[in-house]
């Protein structure tokens, strides 16, 4: 087993290199805004540039369960950051919009998929990953606010994306140098390569409810998500839009500190009730209103709910998943929400409006719930059964 100086430090080095890696996501609503003023792009190509990072993403992410364990996790990250920096470097060449566009931000984010899925088990591999998670998660959401900060208030338009993509070519060469420092566990905390992979991994259905409600949730949030800087640009201007982002990300923030001081207080529903209920108000607010305030606190509501329900959402498949075998898919499920809800969410507000988008959000949402309920019912009865 590691020493605890040597986890530690493999810990640190996973969360600045998870956050700064996955910096790209956290600014994508101002660089879609920027193809948008400068390449006159519609929202439903906007959204595809969005869905085709994610997809990347997912697909790493999915099949991480066969190779994580068979290779090394140091050059994993490697490996991962220099393909994401290679895909940004081609982005610095060539970033219009069209399909070759959209190839280098796949290979981009095959990149940081990889290097993600590593990471994640070099954090859950800490001595405390609760903290480690937490860390992350801060880290990310300072980079992302003061990313959209700059962005919109400092650098013009016309030179965002070459600041982006040269940023993030740097970031991923310098992450691969970084990784390079990283403490191999000991063979006894992996899962030897040479061992038969087992022949029963089909989730539960409680399990499989649990999974499709993140996939549900982060569908529509991720469809609200990457179009927040267009929806303020379109009542006032690119710093509207800017601090909708920001603000957005600084609820979610917020959102996850009070998961974590609640906890299992008031069980796994109530607080699911709130987080959509709360989402909902969101987008009817961004329907009903066009007033800057109205606009704002949408949006931090939006953000605050989205990471606040999260905690429990992923707490209740954890629950379910007594083995621990189908945890790693929840941010598969993240990432194909991520890439499902910015194209569809696109593609309708193009063919009819923001409107009716907010509508099939808002729907989404409650089906979400209506999944997650039965998830819970089953957790409640396995729950009551242990106590008796």
């Amino acid at each position: 087993m590691l020493e605890h100086s040597q986890t530690t430090r493999n810990s640190m080095l996973a969360i600045v290199l998870g956050s700064v890696l996955f910096g790209y996501w956290l600014i994508l609503p101002v660089v879609l805004g920027v193809y948008s003023d400068i390449y006159g792009l519609q929202e439903d190509k906007l959204g595809a540039l969005a869905s085709i990072y994610s997809l990347g993403i997912f697909i790493t992410t999915l099949t991480s369960t066969v190779w994580l364990t068979r290779f090394r996790r140091k050059s994993q990250i490697v490996m991962g950051a220099l393909l994401s920096a290679l895909g940004f470097f081609l982005l610095l060449q060539h970033a219009t919009g069209d399909d070759l566009t959209l190839l280098y931000h796949f290979i981009s984010s095959l990149g940081l998929g990889v290097a993600y899925a590593a990471m994640m088990a070099v954090l859950a591999d800490s001595a405390n990953p609760t903290r480690s998670f937490a860390l992350l998660f801060f880290l990310q959401v300072v980079i992302g606010v003061m990313g959209s900060l700059m962005l919109t208030r400092a650098v013009s338009a016309e030179q965002t994306l070459s600041v982006v993509y040269a940023g993030m070519a740097v970031i991923g060469v310098l992450s691969a140098l970084l990784a390079t420092k990283f403490q191999e566990p000991d063979k006894a905390r992996r899962v030897v390569a040479s061992q038969p992979l087992r022949s029963r991994w089909a989730p539960s259905l409680p399990i499989l409810l649990g999974l499709l409600s993140i996939l549900l949730v982060f569908t529509g949030d991720a469809g609200v998500w990457v179009f927040l800087e267009r929806i303020g640009s379109a009542v006032e201007d690119r710093k509207l839009g800017g601090n909708l982002v920001s603000i957005n990300l600084a609820a979610g923030a917020i959102g996850s500190l009070t998961a974590a001081w609640l906890a299992n207080r008031f069980g796994f529903l109530l607080p699911m009730v709130l987080a959509i209920g709360l989402s909902i108000l969101s987008v009817a607010m961004l329907n009903l209103s066009a007033s800057d305030l109205v606009l704002l606190t949408a949006s931090f509501i939006n953000g605050w709910a989205w990471n606040f329900g999260a905690a429990y959402r992923m707490a209740l498949v954890a629950h379910l998943d007594g083995e621990r075998r189908f945890v790693a898919l929840i941010p598969a499920m993240q990432t194909l929400g991520n890439a499902i809800g910015p194209s569809l969410v696109g593609v309708i507000i193009v063919w009819a409006s923001y409107s009716a988008a907010y509508w099939v959000v808002a729907v989404l949402w409650l089906a979400a719930l209506g999944s997650y309920y039965p998830a819970w019912k089953a957790y409640q009865s396995t729950n009551n059964n242990r106590v008796h």
